[in-house]
């Protein structure tokens, strides 16, 4: 038996299955759309129009601007341009896990959080398998591409601990509401880094294809994807379960195997199964005995 409920294990499959499914979507949709307009109407369309019908949080303007600022601009600006500028899906997904060690780190440093020997190896094993899919990867990714989403995953690590702060709050709530902020950074990001008119031209090149990819980004990636992983987090300790996303890029293997007509090797195969194995790890119960320590501990502390 497993640590989380079946309830939240189902969830997370879920979310990780179609945060996977999202690269290639992104991929697909960057090829006629620049990175940082495809970010402002994604964030666009999810506060509007339920901003109308959804209440605002109870959270702090500074707060939720600064949840805006981390997790809407730079975690997801810098995944799409890492993307653009030639990271492979599968490079990109693996890069993205190594939000499991920065969240656990900032985790450990400004929240006290301590992992137990046996959970510390459960991650260790797990992202040994993610490096074994990254010996596959990285011939066919760029050095600015890897640069950019790594620098994503440290700022998916922050929002994991940010998010963990809002105890109380309606997640869909803090989603909607939360998504007010990015559109004006990235119109401002696109004109400096992109060009003044590349963010015009892009919309007229929106088509049906092109809808369809944004609506999924938006109502599978980001109103679903983004709000379930946020309640999972306030629910669990973040460094046990950002480790999950560690099936991102096996599901990502998957779907390039099934859509991007990608290849599975040995080594593939054999990487997918040390992650899992290390999920198991980290994820299996502690012993009653173990369990009971630190409250005897804790017991001897206050007498």
């Amino acid at each position: 038996m497993l640590s989380l409920p079946l309830r939240d294990m189902a969830l997370i499959l879920v979310v990780t299955l179609c945060w996977a499914f999202n690269l290639v979507v992104i991929k697909f949709t960057i090829q006629s759309i620049s990175p940082l307009t495809l970010g402002s109407i994604r964030f666009l369309f999810v506060a509007f129009p339920l901003i109308f019908f959804v209440k605002r949080p109870k959270v702090a303007f500074n707060k939720l601007l600064l949840m805006g600022l981390i997790l809407g601009v730079a975690k997801f600006s810098l995944l799409f341009l890492g993307i653009q500028k030639g990271i492979s899906v599968g490079m990109c997904a693996l890069t993205l896990q190594t939000q499991v060690i920065f969240t656990a780190i900032i985790s450990c440093m400004f929240f006290g959080t301590r992992l137990s020997k046996r959970e510390i190896f459960g991650i260790f094993l797990a992202l040994c398998g993610v490096a074994m899919l990254g010996i596959q990867a990285i011939s066919v990714s760029t050095t600015t591409g890897f640069v950019l989403v790594l620098l994503s995953a440290l700022s998916w690590g922050i929002s994991n601990n940010i998010s963990r702060t809002f105890k109380g709050v309606n997640i869909l709530q803090l989603t909607v509401w939360m998504s007010l902020i990015p559109p004006i950074p990235y119109f401002l990001l696109s004109q400096i880094l992109e060009g003044p008119n590349v963010f015009f031209e892009s919309l007229h090149n929106f088509g049906l294809i092109e809808i369809l990819a944004t609506a999924y980004i938006i109502i599978a990636a980001t109103l679903f994807g983004l709000t379930g992983w946020t309640w999972l987090m306030r629910q669990h300790n973040p460094a046990k379960v950002s480790i999950y996303g560690l099936l991102i890029p096996v599901f990502s293997l998957f779907f390039g195997w099934l859509c991007l007509g990608e290849r599975l090797s040995n080594l593939d195969i054999l990487a997918c199964t040390v992650v899992f194995l290390g999920l198991v790890i980290n994820q299996w119960p502690k012993s009653p005995h173990a369990q009971k320590k630190p409250i005897e501990e804790n017991v001897q502390k206050v007498a």
